[in-house]
């Protein structure tokens, strides 16, 4: 819910896993619900979980807890309680956060207050024996929006000159400030020297990210072949290895020639998903479906879906309904009755508006035998049949002379003796007899919570939608690593406030 910036609906579930269900949180959870708190600019009530946690929770807050407040309070523009709550969190022994001092020096920065912001800087550097390249960042694109190209490179080459082994997380930082700026020729060497110190499993020096950043780029510019052969790039250095391509950075190329209208490149490299024993994941699938109900692609569009319900992907409501109704406008409407057949037998539930969109498609087509099966799953597994719904298909009905065909099978759920009583096509599931009602499984509806909910607002959208903007403005895992082999990280932010554990700088520490 975080990553989906649905801010309100993770303190909700906070609420119900960790309340009403009694489950005992961690720090990690707690973080959760204190940027989503502060997301909203809910700061004060941050505060007070930050507060709670000191008073009753086992365990103590961590680097992360900080990073989250700091920004947070620096967001809402009180950086002088960000600047005493850096000064706790020393006090408490956690040792000098890079994050937590690039928020700072950031928060200064935007003010305008140099001196304030390297002061910070000068003393993160005599805290630590080795920072976070993030900071440098900082400084760097302060330095180009000023108009100060002369001194951001500076401070770029400076970083390197401390020649640290610097994580993708950091190097993809300083990637896109330099390609931002039109400093392609230093962008590419880092990332060729990255290649280069890319030696797993001793050192992971590139992700998928450090990929989608350069290719991207080569699309930016139009040279898809470059874009190809950036893909496959590998270092030149002895001991460097090609890296593993992850399930996101083939979703990214897909994208990249799939929104250029290359949809045979975006065909191949879907086709080198699958044999590199990757499962392609929905937005993999959502690219090739839209492209070919693009272009008119039909079959191949009605093909990709029912690969994708077959792969055990749930399809969202929004999707769903756009490519059942563009396939139903296709002559699909059969075909698409078997795909929400196969919908159905899985949990979550199709959503009611997708059965009305295929009956009404059945009904249009003339298929009522099948409209009826269909009417029945709606019934079977308790979805739920709409006022308007049900009168569209009395009407129609009517029309054909088997009204009480469908008044018997709408009314018998409402006398709890749902039976089939109705042809039943070959190829089609038979809804429960009786005794065998199934009732959706999953868990059930939680109200907004009571506590910690500060005023919280309207959810501000839903769907899990991709991560757009700049690569720097979104949240990187505190644990580097394959995607596949990732967990469920601590949500960080912008490159100001991302971070690695202390575990991943095993020499970083407080002199």
């Amino acid at each position: 819910m975080y990553r989906a910036q649905r801010y309100d609906e993770a303190v909700s579930l906070f609420q119900f896993f960790f309340k009403q269900s009694n489950i005992v949180p961690n720090i990690v959870s707690y973080n959760f619900l204190i940027v989503s708190h502060c997301e909203c600019k809910r700061v004060d009530v941050g505060l007070e979980i930050y507060k709670s946690i000191l008073a009753e929770a086992p365990f103590s807050p961590s680097s992360v807890t900080f990073r989250h407040l700091t920004k947070g309070l620096i967001d809402v523009g009180r950086i002088g309680e960000a600047v005493d709550l850096l000064r706790e969190m020393l006090n408490k022994g956690l040792g000098a956060d890079s994050l937590v001092y690039n928020n700072l020096i950031k928060g200064f920065l935007d003010l305008d207050d140099f001196d304030k912001a390297n002061e910070f800087f000068d003393e993160l550097k005599e805290r630590c024996l080795v920072y976070d390249g993030v900071v440098n960042a900082t400084f760097m694109e302060w330095f180009f929006n000023k108009g100060r190209e002369k001194e951001a490179m500076e401070s770029y080459r400076s970083l390197l000159d401390l020649q640290f082994k610097m994580t993708p997380a950091t190097c993809n930082v300083l990637l896109e400030v330099l390609l931002k700026y039109a400093k392609k020729k230093e962008a590419w060497e880092l990332f060729e020297s990255m290649l280069d110190r890319h030696t797993p499993p001793n050192f992971q020096a590139v992700n998928s990210d450090s990929f989608n950043i350069v290719v991207n780029e080569c699309f930016k510019e139009g040279k898809f072949e470059e874009a190809v052969s950036t893909f496959k790039k590998v270092g030149t250095k002895m001991g460097s290895r090609q890296f593993a391509m992850d399930v996101a950075g083939y979703n990214n190329i897909i994208v990249r020639f799939a929104e250029h209208g290359m949809i045979q490149k975006a065909e191949e490299f879907f086709t080198e998903l699958k044999s590199k024993s990757l499962s392609p994941d929905v937005t993999g699938y959502r690219t090739l479906i839209d492209t070919y109900l693009k272009d008119q692609r039909i079959d191949d569009a009605m093909r990709m879906f029912e690969m994708m319900v077959e792969a055990n992907l749930r399809v969202i409501t929004a999707y769903a309904n756009r490519w059942f109704t563009e396939l139903i406008q296709n002559n699909k409407a059969l075909e698409c009755s078997q795909v929400l057949t196969k919908m159905g037998e899985r949990d979550p539930k199709p959503d009611s508006s997708t059965y009305e969109i295929v009956i009404k498609g059945l009904c249009g087509g003339g298929v009522f035998d099948v409209c009826l099966n269909m009417v029945g799953q709606i019934m079977k597994y308790g979805v739920g049949v709409t006022p308007s719904l049900r009168e569209f298909l009395l009407q129609v009905f009517e029309k054909e002379g088997r009204r009480d065909e469908i008044e018997r099978i709408l009314d018998e759920r409402r006398q709890g003796n749902f039976q089939q009583s109705y042809s039943q096509p070959s190829g089609f599931a038979r809804p429960a007899g009786p005794g065998q009602h199934q009732q959706p499984v999953g868990p059930p509806r939680f109200r907004p919570p009571t506590g910690f909910s500060g005023s919280a607002g309207p959810t501000r959208y839903s769907g899990h939608p991709e991560p757009t903007g700049p690569l720097y403005q979104r949240g990187y895992p505190e644990h580097t690593g394959p995607q596949q082999q990732r967990g469920y990280p601590e949500p960080t932010g912008p490159p100001q406030q991302r971070g690695h554990s202390e575990q991943s700088y095993p020499f970083i520490g407080s002199r």
